[in-house]
């Protein structure tokens, strides 16, 4: 491989970078102004905490990252060294990641099945299934090295060999096995209950759940189809990008749960539970619900009342 060849490979590892980094940035002072009115001054609760978790150590978390390919200083021994650690923190921060995202996937989900234990222990297998091999791939990786380091002015960029990119890319697949189980597992909750008038609540779940995995499953076939075909160092282009946009797809969800245009929206909801963190009132039989701005992904497990509504709390004071 000539010198011109590396160099359009960087170019365009540096150009998509630049794409996701943009997007992270752009998107957080986009809904700056929705996490505020709908998260900021309400009590905390699970949900709530891993929203600024996965939100925050996303925007946070990626510094490093944007280090690891932008810095700028002639290669030395020390450079290298710092680069090499920048490398394995960008891998297990993707780990990391993918991991907050599954629990904020698994908590909605539970939540949409009224907490049902066999649901829960199967995302929870499926899960642990695509951490471990992660972990794998990981691991494995470190060893699996067969290519030459480049010493770079610009960025921390190594390549990939063939057999690295294979293991990546089952990682990724594990990733992708675990959000079409979600979908399916929320596409079926949706259907099997009986079709109302209007838009409710579990139509802004379908939506909402339909969108996140176009996206998602777009954004990881692209990264395991550049893991297993692509270059020494375009292998993986598209990894930074699908941690991103996994993480700013879940923020949306959960901004969009908090959306105060919920509580017009008619339909009937589960009298067992909802997906709530603060409170529902509920409406008589075939009446519409009257949802507070405190949306969340909680579940609440109350009985309403046949003479009128009741007020379900999830417990917080």
């Amino acid at each position: 491989m000539n010198a011109a060849e590396i160099q359009s490979q960087l170019n365009s590892n540096y150009y998509f970078n630049i794409i996701s980094f943009t997007l992270l940035f752009y998107d957080y002072f986009l809904t700056l102004d929705w996490e505020i009115s709908r998260y900021w001054g309400t009590p905390f609760s699970w949900p709530s905490t891993l929203f600024f978790l996965n939100r925050y150590g996303t925007l946070l978390g990626n510094i490093p990252v944007v280090i690891q390919y932008f810095w700028s200083l002639e290669s030395t021994p020390q450079k290298i060294m710092v680069c090499l650690h920048l490398e394995s923190y960008h891998q297990y921060f993707i780990i990391a990641t993918q991991l907050m995202v599954g629990v904020m996937l698994i908590l909605r989900t539970h939540a949409l099945y009224e907490r049902n234990r066999r649901v829960l222990i199967l995302m929870l297998a499926v899960a642990a299934s695509g951490v471990v091999v992660g972990l794998w791939s990981v691991i494995t990786g470190k060893t699996g090295n067969t290519v030459e380091n480049l010493p770079l002015y610009f960025g921390c960029n190594y390549a990939i060999s063939q057999s690295q990119g294979v293991s990546l890319a089952s990682a990724w697949a594990g990733v992708a096995v675990f959000d079409c189980m979600i979908f399916l597992l929320t596409l079926y909750k949706v259907f099997s209950r009986r079709r109302t008038r209007g838009t409710d609540l579990f139509t802004v779940l379908l939506r909402d759940g339909s969108v996140y995995f176009g996206v998602m499953v777009m954004s990881n076939l692209s990264n395991i189809l550049s893991f297993v075909l692509g270059s020494p160092y375009t292998r993986g282009i598209a990894t930074t990008w699908t941690n991103i946009i996994s993480s700013i797809m879940i923020s949306r969800l959960m901004l969009n749960l908090r959306d105060p245009a919920l509580a017009h929206m008619t339909g009937r909801l589960s009298t067992s539970g909802t997906i709530t963190g603060g409170s529902v009132m509920f409406a008589p039989s075939g009446g519409s619900p009257v949802l507070d701005t405190a949306m969340d992904i909680e579940l609440v497990d109350r009985q309403t009342n046949s003479a009128g509504p009741r007020h379900v709390s999830d417990g917080t004071q």
